[in-house]
Order: C-alpha cells, then sequence, then structure tokens
C-alpha cells in the first residue's frame, strides 16, 4: 500500500512544471506593512501599486518569471552578481517577465516599484542598486536597466546606454547569460573607472534623486567674474565713457533748403531656410527616448535607459 503511494506522488510530482526557486512570491496583504521594509509611505496614491508589484525573496537577485534562464545558467548569473554586489555596495537583480507591451513607461513603473516594494538595496546607502528587466513578449520584446542611489552617479547616461548596445546581439538572439555577462563586466568596469565626470559635483539625495553640490571652483569663478566686471564699469564711469552726448544734427543742413523729392520701397531680397529633423538607430534595432531621470510611486528617485526593443 505505502509503494502505491508512494507511486502515486512521483506521478503527481512529475505533473506539475518546474518552478523556479524565483518565482515564488508571497501575498502582500499577509504581511506587516504589505512587506514594505523601506522608509516609503504607504498611502492611498501608491497602495494599488505596492499590492500589484511582486513579493520576493530580495536576496534571490534572479527573478525568472518568463522562464528564459536554466537553473544552472541562473547559478552562474547569481554568482557573478554577489561577486558585483560585494565589491560595489550596491544590489544587482534580474527580472525576466512576459507582459503585453504597451509603452516603455508601464515598463518602467514595474521596474521601480519592483525595486522600491522590495528589500533590494535596503543594506547599502540610498538603497543604491541596478536592476535590469527583460520583457519577452513576442510582438514587441523590451529591455532596459534601471538605476537607484549611488548607482545612477556610476552608470549614467553613456555608460547605461553603450551596455544597452552591447548587449542586445545577445538578448535578442535568445543568449541570455552571455548578454548578462556583458551587462556584469561592463557595469564593474564603470565602477572601476569611479564616478562619471559629468556627475563629479553631485550627490543622491535622500530620497534618491540626483543633485548637484556648490562646490568651491564654481562659485570661485563666478565671483571672480563679477568682481572684474564691477571693477570694469567704476573705471568706464569714472572716465565717463558710458555717458553720450545727444548729437544735433540741425546745424549741419539748412532746413529751408533741403527737400525730399521721391521716395521709394524697394524689395531687395528674400531668404528663406529650412531643414529635416531625422531619426535613426544602428544595429537592426530600436531605442527609447535616451537616458532619463525620473520618480517611481513610492517617491524615490531613479534613473534608467533608453531601452531597447527586440
Amino acid at each position: 500500500m505505502k509503494k502505491i503511494k508512494l507511486l502515486i506522488l512521483i506521478f503527481l510530482v512529475a505533473l506539475v512544471p518546474n518552478v523556479f526557486a524565483s518565482t515564488n512570491t508571497q501575498d502582500r496583504n499577509t504581511l506587516d506593512n504589505y512587506g514594505v521594509n523601506k522608509k516609503w509611505k504607504i498611502t492611498d496614491n501608491n497602495k494599488s501599486n505596492v499590492l500589484n508589484s511582486y513579493k520576493v525573496d530580495a536576496s534571490e537577485k534572479i527573478y525568472d518569471f518568463a522562464d528564459i534562464l536554466t537553473d544552472e545558467e541562473e547559478q552562474r548569473v547569481y554568482e557573478k552578481f554577489m561577486t558585483f554586489i560585494n565589491k560595489t555596495k550596491m544590489d544587482m537583480v534580474f527580472v525576466s517577465i512576459n507582459k503585453p507591451y504597451v509603452q516603455d513607461s508601464d515598463i518602467e513603473d514595474f521596474a521601480a516599484d519592483f525595486y522600491d516594494y522590495n528589500d533590494f538595496g535596503i543594506d547599502f546607502d540610498k538603497y543604491s542598486g541596478v536592476l535590469i528587466v527583460r520583457d519577452t513578449y513576442e510582438p514587441d520584446p523590451f529591455y532596459n536597466i534601471y538605476l537607484f542611489g549611488e548607482a545612477q552617479l556610476y552608470f549614467y547616461g553613456d555608460r547605461t546606454e553603450n551596455t544597452l548596445d552591447d548587449i542586445y546581439n545577445s538578448f535578442h538572439s535568445g543568449y541570455y547569460e552571455n548578454g548578462l555577462n556583458t551587462f556584469i563586466s561592463e557595469f564593474t568596469s564603470y565602477y572601476d573607472r569611479g564616478i562619471d565626470s559629468s556627475l563629479k559635483y553631485h550627490f543622491i539625495d535622500e530620497n534618491g534623486y540626483i543633485r548637484e553640490k556648490l562646490h568651491m571652483p564654481w562659485v570661485g569663478i563666478v565671483f571672480a567674474d563679477l568682481l572684474v566686471v564691477f571693477i570694469v564699469m567704476l573705471i568706464l564711469v569714472k572716465k565717463n565713457k558710458m555717458i553720450t552726448k545727444k548729437l544735433d544734427v540741425s546745424k549741419y543742413y539748412d532746413k529751408k533748403t533741403l527737400v525730399f523729392t521721391k521716395q521709394n520701397d524697394i524689395f531687395i531680397s528674400e531668404h528663406t531656410s529650412s531643414y529635416t529633423v531625422s531619426s535613426s538607430s544602428g544595429g537592426g534595432h530600436s531605442s527609447g527616448g535616451g537616458f532619463h531621470s525620473s520618480g517611481g510611486s513610492s517617491g524615490g528617485g531613479h534613473s534608467s535607459g533608453g531601452g531597447r526593443h527586440g
């Protein structure tokens, strides 16, 4: 009898499709504060975003809801993610989904909520971390990289855009492990180079937004310019160079003898300039609107690349 029960159990298990541990989610309604352990306040405006966002174990890092990686690939990518995390003190997360694509902002909203309402970056300053999302929706597949906290300073602008381009062929062809390896390698290299030069005098505020510092070289230059202008004005005023006397031309002609005999309106020429604005993207793929920074429903800030379709 026991053998029969065991055979039945084995048969039932065989019927259950393989589910990666990373796709396990929890019901937020059963959790304190709906499972949000960060400082974000849950209000009537963002409560639905919280409840609609997957609640996952933030320690797993790989969330393959679209089932595009094998267990072995997940494990290898996970180990490289952890190497990056331990080195940079920034989180790194990959999410695959298969959702109907409407517009880029829908994926961005999903990514921001997924990161903000789970415990990603919770052990790091400003919740710093990187999230890469792949939507495999067949009519219009899409992927993009999203930056949070200090990661915005290291991977801003062209650094993220270049990486999105460099992983296109792998993602487009379905070689996701190769693409993720390139992503990890390039972001590690950019981190080693330090903060992007264009953001040398910027910082991340308490809510995750990029802000500009008031630094002394800039203040000194402005003060010096104002001082020079002030000195020049004093010199000109002192020399009376800024005051011009009214010119009276009446003494140079005789009003009684001056007569205008003919008046003409002469049209000399007409010239019109025009130009055409065109847009294109190389490599057989299309890009989104370019790098930008914005806020999520949590109130926290983040940045992202332009995204790629294909």
